[in-house]
């Protein structure tokens, strides 16, 4: 069942805010957390098809676990989480295992070196990932699996080594969208950092990267990026950060291959303002599809007493995709009874698929407010537009929910959401309604 990931998530987070101890974690020691939910979700047309689909009635139980263990030198987390989930609709009656979550992180830091592992799983409805606004009518399951692994040594000596190893993969299964593939990808850097001395820092290194998509022609594309970067001090408040680097990348799709190289450039001017920090900055990439593209931006980060702001704004060229604006503004206001955001946005992207520039516009308001000690609100509404020269999708979402501290470990949460979109199969419209019960409590062992 797709769902409003924003607006849900938001939710949850409340909802953790309303139960006690959630600092425990920061004290050091081992921390465990149970949590047990079930959900009663109705949603007409979930997938926003047309014509329109009829009526879902979901009944979800959740089960996670959260792990939590710190010293001096090292923190070490772990958060799973899975369900059962029986569902209702016009094609019968099915129980079946789904919204499987799993999330590992561990990092030792001495003065001499830290290393960084981490992993994440997730297992759910194609839609519900909300990271493609062409896909969230789409159909089916997806799963995502990231490793990564970073070592970083001689953080005291003049000359130091960095090395990072990550491995990302997606699969889809079920699903009719010709444009869902299966991708796996390798990733891997090493580099040498040499400090010249307390204000300048060196990097000399190589960039690796092999992707793999399941599609027709059986595409396999390798990436290697050779590079040079400076950290420099010019002033108690300037920093300037310099990478200049060259790509070499070899593609290979129905048998044939085909070699791009070109420029992986990446300059960085900060300036600590008396409140915030702005920036300027030049960018340069070369990739296989899209060909070259430079980017420059303007920004401005500032947080006063009850205000935060993210503002950037640039403009960005393409070789197959011309000249587009591009920016973004995150704005958050702390109310004495909740708060208040705002974001908008505007981005361009290359669709290898289509071979298309994606336009992708974004707009969206948030406001919770705390009607009691134990009871808070929460309104969202965001409106998204996707444009390319084949399609233009519009869907704007409007969710209101509520939480509520039953007990000191019991929580109630419900909301009511309605989507509409507009795409080139005609116009969607989906209503839902969800209510839940839960219960978290923690343990030290």
């Amino acid at each position: 069942m797709r769902r409003s990931g924003q607006f849900f998530s938001g939710l949850c987070a409340l909802g953790a805010t309303l139960l006690p101890d959630a600092g425990l974690a920061q004290e050091g020691g081992v921390l465990l957390t149970f949590g047990i939910e079930n959900r009663l979700e109705i949603n007409r047309n979930d997938s926003l098809s047309v014509p329109a689909l009829g009526t879902e009635i979901g009944n979800v139980t959740l089960l996670s676990f959260g792990l939590v263990s710190q010293t001096a030198l090292d923190r070490l987390t772990l958060d799973v989480t899975g369900g059962v989930i029986a569902l209702n609709d016009d094609t019968g009656s099915n129980i079946d295992f789904g919204r499987t979550a799993l999330t590992f992180g561990y990092r030792r830091e001495v003065p001499a070196a830290v290393l960084d592992l981490s992993a994440e799983y997730r297992s759910d409805d194609v839609g519900s990932f909300g990271d493609d606004l062409a896909a969230v009518d789409a159909t089916g399951t997806r799963s995502d699996l990231a490793l990564s692994a970073r070592l970083e040594t001689g953080r005291t000596s003049v000359v130091g080594l960095a090395a990072g190893l990550a491995y990302d993969q997606t699969d889809f299964t079920n699903s009719s969208d010709p444009d869902l593939v299966d991708t796996n990808e390798w990733r891997a850097d090493v580099a040498a950092v040499l400090r010249f001395s307390e204000i300048a820092t060196g990097r000399v290194g190589l960039r690796y990267r092999q992707r793999e998509e399941k599609d027709l022609g059986a595409t396999t594309t390798d990436a290697r990026t050779v590079f040079a970067g400076l950290d420099y001090a010019v002033s108690e408040r300037a920093d300037l950060s310099v990478e200049l680097g060259y790509t070499d990348i070899e593609t290979e799709e129905f048998g044939i291959i085909d070699r791009t190289r070109g420029p992986d450039v990446r300059l960085q001017l900060s300036y600590d303002m008396p409140v915030g920090t702005a920036f300027a900055l030049l960018s340069v990439t070369t990739d296989a599809d899209e060909g070259q593209r430079e980017t420059f931006e303007i920004g401005r980060d500032l947080v006063t007493g009850r205000d935060t702001i993210s503002a950037r704004l640039g403009v960005t060229r393409g070789d197959r995709t011309g000249t587009d604006l591009i920016g973004a503004l995150d704005w958050t206001r702390v109310l004495p009874d909740g708060s208040f955001g705002l974001s908008v946005a505007r981005s361009v992207a290359y669709d290898t698929g289509d071979d298309v520039s994606v336009t992708a516009s974004t707009f969206s308001l948030n406001w919770t407010k705390n009607i009691s000690e134990t009871s808070t609100i929460l309104f969202d509404v965001a409106y998204e537009i996707s444009d390319s020269p084949i399609e233009r999708i519009e869907q704007i979402s409007l969710d209101a929910g509520l939480t509520h501290r039953l007990t000191e470990n019991w929580g109630l949460s419900s909301g009511v959401g309605y989507t509409v979109r507009r795409d080139a199969d005609g116009r969607a419209e989906s209503p839902s309604i969800f209510v839940s019960i839960s219960r978290n409590f923690q343990i030290r062992p």
